[in-house]
């Protein structure tokens, strides 16, 4: 084992930080932060990665409460899971043009986290991501991401607005649950499903538009979209699930395709709601 001042290295692997925490500078020559090698770092306040580092270990930050900032250089290719779960001080972090992969529940619990940029070569938001990240406001997401994994903006209380290319193929089970604050959503073409609870909880959500590829709106959608007054089910979709649109107070018209043949009897308010089938 090669040790050097405050980290421990093996083989070019930072295995392990020893230190009292502040601003760390992370010595030249490592190569990958391994796995938990900073974890429940109760002091750490600001981490700076050298150039030649190309992976970040799963939990390599996970739960270090006063973590402010840390710079990640160019050359990252994969941040893996967990890594910065429960860093409620991280204000803002940029993710290198390099980066390939992120894994699950990344910045999951980043109260503080405002922004951020999804590099152009990741291809999939996987599970929880941003979940609890209750400041952030603004999310970048380019072309070429196929998928919106399972609680990836879960709880993301100030979101308010958000657009997705039209790369999506997939938004996973409640993608979008209690963002407060989210007024509208566009599901882009090519998705096939409104997955369990995904809009469940957003109590701004006035409009939605929904594509033509779509063929279920499962459980719980939208459940809780208080401020939902008027749904078009395109045509093609054939079953709305349970407490689909349940809670929606203020829902007064529903517009439905001929091609709906499966609708759950609590899919709808029980009061207050005209259901009209569309003409086309």
């Amino acid at each position: 084992m090669n040790v050097s001042n405050e980290f421990e290295i093996v083989k070019h692997v930072l295995t392990k930080y020893t230190g009292g925490g502040g601003d760390v500078v992370i010595p030249e020559g490592v190569k990958e932060i391994g796995m938990a090698a900073f974890e429940v770092c109760k002091n750490l306040t600001s981490v700076t990665i050298p150039e030649g580092v190309t992976s970040i270990g799963g939990f390599a930050f996970y739960n270090c409460k006063k973590l402010k900032s840390v710079t990640i250089p160019e050359g990252v290719t994969n941040i893996g899971e967990r890594a910065f779960w429960g860093c409620s001080s991280l204000t803002d972090v940029a993710l290198p043009k390099s980066l390939e992969s992120i894994g699950f529940g990344v910045f999951m619990g980043c109260k503080k986290l405002k922004s951020m940029t999804i590099p152009e070569g990741v291809t999939e938001l996987k599970w929880g991501l941003f979940s609890g990240c209750s400041k952030l406001t603004d999310v970048t997401i380019p072309e070429g991401v196929t998928l919106i994994g399972s609680e990836v903006f879960d709880k993301c209380s100030k979101l308010a607005a958000i657009t997705l290319p039209k790369s999506i193929a997939g938004i996973g089970f409640a993608a979008f649950r209690g963002c407060e604050s989210l007024t509208s959503f566009t599901i882009p073409e090519g998705v096939k499903e409104v997955a369990k609870s995904t809009f469940s909880g957003c109590t701004s959500l006035a409009s939605v538009t929904l594509p033509r590829s779509v063929t279920e709106i499962d459980d719980c959608a939208f459940l809780g979209c208080s401020s939902l007054t008027d749904i078009v089910i395109p045509e093609g979709v054939t079953r709305i699930g349970a407490w689909a649109f349940d809670e929606c107070g203020s829902l007064k018209n529903v517009t439905i395709p001929e091609s709906l043949t499966d609708i759950h009897p609590f899919a709808f308010p029980e009061k207050g709601v005209t259901i009209r089938r569309s003409s086309n």
